[in-house]
């Protein structure tokens, strides 16, 4: 995830970008050219791992990335040709930043992103060769010194204090409240659903929402909870509605007070229903999710939209966990960094619609409204 710092953001670069990034190259590290091609292939081979941190109207930073193979580093300016079919590393091929950014948590937060991004596609490990004493910033950042004489005639081709060096990669360990999601929720189901009650204030948000999917379409509602008062609004609206929700016994109350629609009980990260929806709704449920889980969300929501369907789920303000309590029980949430929601709904077929960061005409919740995209 890349969190915003010093009021700048880091984003996806586009070839637009790479007069401003070949700039940058040649201010920041003049000792160690490389040819405009170098930057122009690695953004073509592998896009997501080429970024960019804009402050401004201006670009102060630049990294580029991607899967390679484990102690076999492309010489400096090389072309790769095209990526491994079975990579073995996630390579950091180089970061820069401006003296102005420099210690203002960007490049750390980058590196971050990155560590999600290549646990994300498999891979167990990052590496990258630190040129102009920037050791120092990597081993900040977990990486060490690997020592391969492989390497050294490589190396030199770096400079005298080049280093190759690695970092082992594991899963975030979440706050252990993050697995007790379904079970609190069973646990005081009927509490909830009595705290819950039927008052829908979050109405206008579900106005905007039968606005953006189409006329009477059937909505998959992720967390539904007891039926109350969001199914209920939307069923008397004219649409059909499959709930889904990990408590049985809020799956029992929505059975017992609609029992013409649909109602699984079951996990909503595993949801594979076989057929698509005009409507797409995690309110109040998304957020309870680490943010591993979110982002493999993403693709759950892309198999079950149709063409122009509309997407709605609440998230928090900013990356990080937020530990709240329910009945005297500690109670999850976490967020991706805004930036990176953008970027999950756009790689998975969404256009943003609307979002609104803590609403203070819906209790402060943060929401978020998407349109999958037509063919046309």
């Amino acid at each position: 995830m890349i969190a915003n710092s010093n009021s700048g953001r880091w984003r996806a670069m586009t070839a637009a970008d790479l007069p401003a990034v070949n700039a940058l190259a040649e201010r920041i590290h003049p000792s160690f050219p490389e040819d405009a091609t170098v930057f122009a292939e690695r953004l073509r081979l592998y896009p997501d791992g080429c970024r960019v941190y804009e402050r401004g109207n201006g670009i102060e930073a630049y990294v580029l990335s991607h899967p390679w193979l484990h102690a076999e580093p492309p010489a400096l300016n090389s072309l790769l040709g095209e990526l491994p079919a079975a990579p073995s590393t996630y390579y950091i091929h180089d970061l820069a930043l401006t003296p102005e950014i420099q210690g203002s948590g960007a490049g750390a937060a980058v590196v971050t992103w990155l560590a999600a991004h290549a646990l994300a596609r498999g891979l167990s490990g990052m590496s990258l060769i630190a040129v102009n004493g920037s050791s120092g910033f990597w081993k900040r950042q977990g990486f060490e010194v690997t020592r391969a004489p492989s390497l050294d005639a490589k190396l030199k081709s770096y400079g005298d204090d080049a280093v190759f060096m690695t970092q082992a990669l594991k899963a975030a360990n979440w706050h252990p409240s993050s697995k007790e999601i379904s079970a609190l929720y069973e646990r005081h189901a009927m509490a909830f659903n009595h705290d819950r009650g039927n008052r829908l204030v979050e109405r206008a948000w579900f106005e905007r929402f039968r606005q953006v999917m189409p006329d009477g379409a059937d909505v998959l509602d992720l967390g539904c909870g007891s039926g109350e008062p969001v199914a209920h609004y939307l069923i008397e609206a004219g649409h059909r509605v499959t709930g889904v929700d990990s408590s049985p016994t809020l799956i029992d109350l929505c059975r017992s007070r609609f029992s013409d629609q649909t109602w699984i009980a079951g996990d909503m990260r595993a949801v594979s229903l076989s057929r698509q929806f005009g409507g797409i709704v995690a309110w109040n449920s998304f957020f309870h999710l680490t943010p591993d889980d979110q982002r493999a969300m993403f693709k759950v929501f892309r198999d079950h939209a149709e063409a122009g369907a509309a997407l709605m789920f609440t998230s928090g303000p900013a990356a990080g966990e937020a530990i709240g309590s329910y009945q005297g029980e500690a109670l999850y949430h976490a967020s991706l960094a805004t930036a990176e929601y953008e970027e999950l709904l756009a790689a998975h077929g969404f256009s943003t619609v609307q979002h609104v960061i803590e609403d203070q005409e819906c209790g402060g919740l943060t929401v978020w409204l998407a349109r999958m995209r037509t063919s046309g």
